[in-house]
């Protein structure tokens, strides 16, 4: 399972997104703004259904 949360702005005016896949869990910061960290966060996890898939996994 995989989940994604947008927190900020920092004290610098940045997005951080933590995101965790099958337990995972990372933190990627300094996004500019919470659209772009979400965008970021759809083409990340649809990369990883990606290549889960190509795998075999679900």
């Amino acid at each position: 399972m995989s989940k994604v949360a947008t927190s900020g702005p920092d004290a610098q005016g940045k997005y951080s997104l933590e995101v965790n896949i099958g337990g995972l869990t990372g933190t990627l910061s300094g996004f500019s703004s919470a659209m772009e960290a979400e965008n970021y966060a759809v083409s990340l996890l649809r990369r990883v259904k990606e290549l889960a898939k190509a795998d075999g996994l679900k």
